[in-house]
């Protein structure tokens, strides 16, 4: 029993010996062994940070410079692309600082550490016009460093991942993302150009939001409508969507066609026009995204006035399709009561008027001289502004007239004259001061009639 445990101790030793042994032969498969000197500090190179002007990052795959020009970073031969300058400014103190966490020794064969096929070769340029060039061997066995060296010296480095991967980087990784920047409350004005369709809609001045002739929404339609937005949509639709459109891959910085992207007729274009604060000052802002064709769960987009393509979310632009009547108010005719002095109804021979009379915080409210209830004469007035657009109108109406509705109002504004007119077999158009652009449904029109008839009867 002895004598088998004595043995077993030998074996021990032998493979620990043979261990020490195979690591010692072996320098790069092992970062801290004898062939190793490792410090806290083992500074490579050392400069001012604002002594570089120019940085190459240069490996098999792709090749680029950033030049600097004043105080700001381009890119030599692509100087239009936007790029994430903070980045480019950590890359710059990157270099002018480089310390190892081993220095080795004992190298022996330079391609044991991947120097006869480096994976990279960045260089730099200082203001005085000497340039310091390095090389990146292969990646150290943990996998938490690199080999490096000075491409003059031949001393050789293990410095940490995280200082080198910068050194390696596609161009793509010190571009800028974010497109567009938009804050949905600094919004001015959001179009989406389709087909042969283009909405357009805009925030509303503080002076039309103080008028409570012009509606109660924040927003209104311009084009193709002159309307009132459709506040809840829009809000949750369009305005909850909008705010930061990052790229996801960098397509093409200067194609030779947009046809392949779908891009030489975009099917949308999505424009929004914002403020942005430069201080003390308010600076008003635009930016349209012109759409291609899908790829995946991505568009490609183009910038309009850049000439790159990006494939950017289709996500960031589902509203694109949003029916326009989701957008608008689809009252026909709508007005505070608070602004009504009189409605005059006339319906084929039969007439109604309604009155209000302002006393104060208080009013009266009657029908053809008859004193009615408050919550019955708002009921029906909810009636007389209730018909829904349907659909618009496309031809003249020339149809029988319905009902003509005069309203009078108490803030110094003229009448407004609504008419409904005969528009087909089952809608009405309705004309308000002449101009009719939208029908509703002939059945909502009768039930109207019928309740303030009844109304009139029994207010």
């Amino acid at each position: 029993m002895k004598k088998r445990i004595i043995l077993i101790g030998v074996a021990v030793l032998l493979l620990v010996g043979a261990y020490f042994l195979v690591n010692k032969l072996s320098a790069p498969e092992k970062e801290q062994d004898d062939g190793y000197t490792p410090s806290e500090t083992i500074s490579i190179f050392k400069t001012e940070k604002d002594n570089i002007v120019s940085m190459t990052i240069a490996t098999p795959d792709h090749s680029y410079t950033f030049e600097k020009k004043d105080e700001k970073w381009y890119v030599i031969g692509k100087e239009n692309i936007k790029l994430n300058n903070v980045r480019i400014d950590n890359l710059a103190y990157d270099f002018a600082s480089i310390n190892a966490d081993v220095l080795i020794e004992d190298t022996g064969d330079l391609s044991l550490f991947g120097f006869d096929e480096p994976l990279g070769t960045p260089s730099i340029k200082l203001a005085d016009g000497s340039e310091q060039k390095f090389v990146v061997g292969r990646k150290t066995p943990t996998g938490t460093g690199y080999y490096f060296k000075l491409a003059n010296d031949e001393k050789i480095y293990s410095v940490y991942s995280s200082k080198i991967e910068g050194f390696l980087a596609e161009l793509d990784h010190y571009r800028d993302k974010v497109l567009a920047s938009i804050d949905p409350a600094t919004l001015t004005e959001v179009s989406i150009k389709r087909k042969n369709e283009t909405i357009i809609l805009q925030a509303k001045t503080e002076d039309e939001l103080s008028d409570n002739s012009l509606g109660f929404s924040s927003w209104k339609m311009v084009s193709p409508y002159s309307r009132d937005a459709n506040s809840y949509f829009l809000e949750n639709d369009i305005l909850k969507k909008i705010s930061g459109f990052d790229v996801t891959t960098f397509v093409d910085d200067n194609p030779s066609s947009y046809a392949p992207y779908g891009l030489d007729n975009p099917g949308y274009v999505i424009g929004f026009k914002y403020t942005e604060n430069k201080g003390e000052e308010t600076v008003e802002k635009a930016v349209n995204f012109a759409l291609g064709r899908p790829e995946e769960d991505n568009v490609y987009v183009r910038v309009e006035g850049e000439p790159n393509v990006y494939l950017l979310k289709s996500s960031l632009f589902s509203y694109k399709d949003i029916d326009i009547m989701n957008l608008i108010d689809t009252l026909v005719y709508i007005q505070n009561i608070e602004s009504v002095d009189r409605i005059r109804i006339d319906a084929q021979g039969e007439e109604y008027i309604l009155e209000i009379k302002h006393e104060g915080e208080s009013a009266t409210y009657s029908v053809n001289g008859k004193t009615a209830y408050e919550s019955d004469f708002k009921k029906i007035y909810q009636e007389i502004i209730g018909l829904f657009i349907r659909g618009d109108v496309t031809e003249t109406p020339t149809g029988e007239i319905l009902f003509t509705t005069t309203f009078t109002f108490n803030d110094g504004r003229s009448d407004d004259v609504v008419q409904g007119i005969a528009y087909g077999d089952r809608y009405v158009a309705i004309s308000v001061n002449g101009k009719a652009n939208y029908y509703v449904m002939k059945e909502q029109v009768q039930t109207m009639l019928k309740k303030v008839k009844e109304f009139s009867e029994n207010p």
